[in-house]
């Protein structure tokens, strides 16, 4: 076969040469559908059908829940895929094992396959355009990258939503619903009882449901669906009797009581209250799939202390300084990031911002400022619409100490300049904000 492409660069860059929804300003649920999907895929040659999935939909929690998934996994022997989204820096962040880059001739042959077997393919009209979008081109290359890697297993994240998106033709061996919040409302409803449906939409016939801490209103969507399906259903509040934590800059540790009385202590590298929660949801989904005796449960533990996942309170010290990197952009995971920044700081900071457009920056400016001496607004890049003008028209009207500026390179600059190697410094408000600033460390 004839390669077009040389690099992951090329390779990648003529993925997102599709319809790209991920841009688009203006989307409904009607434009995500999955006959095209599954007509793909079947051209493909089925791939998805090659190793065991786990499936995970949410709105906050689900990479890092897949990803303590995938690790606990690898690091027990277990050749384990990861398929998430979105990527910090790199493409290769969402088609992994387990954290870890593929080599990058795996991805530029599949990319070339691609192009190749597309040139073929073509679907009736009742299934809209024979051109599938950036988004069932990842999934399509994740599947095929996995069933070349002969990987046993799967962790497959939702892009948005669950019952339309793209991952949901999968028949996984476990569905997983993390944390269910208010987001994407043009595309998914306006209410929790609405975002909630979509979500729920992954759960398949007797496959088991496993769900995290989540408010009566979802539990109560979610395990009338698991009945109606005759899907075995676990919760993280009827599987754990008693829970908590303690966080430090070294990671956080977990202590729980199962239903059954067993005390357990696990230890993460990861930091934060909710990264706690998370492992602690995949955990109980590697017990009831793989019931582990004592020598697999340890080496499960030591898969989930390795976890770790870019911009998820994660801690880089750039010329003595902790810049911490968190993607957080509702004012739920902001308050939640906060608890985590209380426990090891202890002390004003200082926080660069920046938010894509539809969020909700007034309850986040509120969330924030009482931690910060100065915030300086800036631009988190140019993949998304954003309105950093208006951003610190906000703030400035919670704190005394605000500045726009919006060039990325710039406002980190002023930010160590400002730190003077003693305080340290939050990015924050959106993985796009994030991604700008991350690559400068």
């Amino acid at each position: 076969m004839k390669k077009i492409f040389d690099s992951t660069e090329e390779a990648f860059n003529y993925i997102g040469s599709f319809i790209n929804f991920e841009r688009s300003k203006k989307q409904t649920i009607r434009d995500y559908r999955l006959d095209r999907m599954e007509k793909l895929l079947k051209h493909f040659n089925n791939p998805e059908k090659s190793f065991k999935a786990i499936h995970i939909a949410g709105s906050k929690g689900k990479g890092s829940t897949a990803m303590f998934l995938a690790s606990a996994l690898n690091t027990s022997g277990i050749k384990t895929g990861l398929y998430a989204s979105p990527h910090i820096s790199d493409y290769r962040e969402r088609i992994s094992l387990g954290g870890l880059f593929f080599n990058d001739s795996i991805y530029i042959d599949t990319a070339n396959e691609i192009l190749k077997g597309l040139e073929t393919f073509v679907i009736g009209e009742e299934t809209g355009s024979s051109d599938p979008t950036t988004f069932e081109l990842l999934t399509l290359m994740a599947f095929m990258i996995f069933k070349k890697s002969n990987c046993s297993w799967a962790i497959i994240e939702t892009g948005i939503g669950g019952r339309l998106d793209a991952t949901n033709v999968i028949m996984p061996v476990a569905s997983v619903i993390t944390h269910i919040e208010l987001e994407h409302t043009d595309i998914l409803g306006d209410s929790i009882e609405k975002i909630t449906f979509e979500k729920a939409g992954i759960i398949k016939k007797r496959v088991p449901v496993f769900c995290g801490r989540l408010k009566d209103l979802p539990v109560q969507i979610i395990s009338k669906k698991a009945v109606e399906m005759l899907a075995p259903y676990f919760s993280f509040d009827l599987e754990i009797e008693d829970f908590s934590y303690t966080i430090s800059d070294k990671g956080t540790e977990i202590y729980f009581t199962d239903k059954n009385g067993f005390h357990e202590i696990v230890q993460l590298s990861s930091i934060g209250s909710v990264q706690a929660e998370n492992a602690i949801l995949a955990w109980l989904v590697l017990l009831e799939l793989l019931n582990p005796d004592k020598n697999l449960k340890k080496m499960l533990k030591e898969g989930l202390n390795k976890a770790k996942l870019p911009g998820r309170f994660e801690i880089i010290i750039k010329k003595n300084t902790p810049v911490v990197f968190d993607g957080a952009h509702t004012p739920v995971s902001i308050s939640r990031m906060i608890e985590s920044w209380n426990s090891i700081f202890h002390k004003k900071g200082i926080l660069i911002f920046g938010s894509v457009a539809d969020k909700n920056p007034e309850e986040m400016a509120k969330l924030l400022e009482p931690y910060f001496n100065t915030i300086i607004i800036s631009t988190p890049g140019t993949f998304k619409e954003s309105y950093p003008e208006d951003l610190f028209d906000i703030f400035r009207q919670y704190s005394p100490d605000v500045q726009l500026i919006k060039d990325p390179v710039l406002a980190f600059q002023k930010s160590l300049e400002l730190s003077k190697g003693e305080i340290p410094i939050l990015v924050t408000g959106s993985f796009y904000m994030v991604s700008e600033i991350r690559k400068l460390v």
